[in-house]
C-alpha cells in the first residue's frame, strides 16, 4: 500500500514539475495594406494542451468622433464554437485607459519596476517586419524609408533592452517606385515565458499591491468595473439578431 501512494505521489509530483517548467507561447502576426487589417494572437500553454486563438480580421476607421470599431473573435481548443464581439476604440476609451493606469500605478509599490522585472522574463524567438512603401514620388518615398528604419531601429533597441532576444530580428523596408502610394506592413513575433516565471510574477505584484494602503480596494475595484462591463457588453451582443 505504502509502494503505491509513494508511486502516485511521485507521478503527482512530476507532474507539478512539468507544468511549472512548461513556457507559455504566444504567436502573434499583424498585416496591413491599405484598408485590409488583420491581427491574430495564438497562445499555447501546457504543452499545447491548452490553446487560445484570437482575432481581429476588421479594423475600420469610422470618423475622429467615432474612432476604431474592432472586430474580434475568441476561441479555445476545449470549447465549441468561437466568441464574436467587437470593440470601439475612441478619444473617450484612450482616456479611460490612461485613467485606469494611472490608478494601477497609485494602488501598486513600484509597478514600473515590477514589469520591467517581469519583462526581463520573456524569451523573444523570433521577430520579422518588412514595410513595403511609396508616395508616389522618388525623392519623398527615399526620406519616408529613412525615417521609416529609424523608426524601426528605434522599437527594437528599446526592446533589447526588455526582453531577451534568441534571434536577430528580420527588419526590412521596401521603396516603391511607382506612381500610386504603396504602403504595406506585416509584423510578426514569436515570445515564450515559463509558468514559473508567471506565478513569481503574481506573488511579487500582490506583495507590491498589499504594501499600498487601500491598494487590493483599488485593485477590486477596477476588477469589478471590467467584468461588470464585460457582461453588459455580452447582453448587448447577445440581444442582437
Amino acid at each position: 500500500m505504502w509502494v503505491w501512494l509513494g508511486g502516485i505521489g511521485l507521478l503527482f509530483a512530476l507532474l507539478i514539475a512539468a507544468v511549472l517548467i512548461s513556457n507559455v507561447h504566444v504567436h502573434f502576426t499583424f498585416s496591413k495594406h491599405k484598408s485590409d487589417d488583420y491581427a491574430n494572437i495564438n497562445v499555447r500553454l501546457l504543452y499545447g494542451i491548452v490553446r487560445i486563438n484570437y482575432e481581429i480580421p476588421s479594423i475600420v476607421f469610422r470618423n475622429m468622433k467615432e474612432g476604431f470599431l474592432v472586430k474580434t473573435e475568441q476561441s479555445m481548443n476545449h470549447s465549441r464554437g468561437e466568441v464574436q464581439g467587437s470593440e470601439r476604440v475612441n478619444k473617450r476609451k484612450v482616456k479611460k485607459w490612461a485613467k485606469d493606469v494611472k490608478i494601477m500605478l497609485r494602488a501598486t509599490d513600484a509597478l514600473k519596476l515590477w514589469l520591467k522585472q517581469t519583462l526581463t522574463r520573456v524569451h523573444m524567438t523570433q521577430l520579422s517586419w518588412s514595410t513595403h512603401i511609396g508616395v508616389s514620388d522618388a525623392a519623398y518615398t527615399a526620406v519616408l524609408t529613412g525615417w521609416v528604419w529609424g523608426i524601426k531601429s528605434i522599437i527594437i533597441g528599446f526592446l533589447t533592452y526588455q526582453v531577451k532576444f534568441e534571434k536577430t530580428p528580420m527588419l526590412e523596408v521596401i521603396p516603391v517606385w511607382s506612381d500610386e502610394m504603396e504602403f504595406r506592413t506585416e509584423l510578426e513575433f514569436r515570445l515564450k515565458i515559463r509558468i514559473t516565471a508567471i506565478m513569481v510574477a503574481g506573488i511579487r505584484l500582490l506583495t507590491r499591491v498589499l504594501q499600498v494602503e487601500g491598494g487590493w480596494r483599488m485593485w477590486f475595484k477596477l476588477l469589478r468595473e471590467q467584468r461588470r462591463k464585460h457582461k453588459e457588453k455580452q447582453k448587448l451582443e447577445g440581444a442582437k439578431p
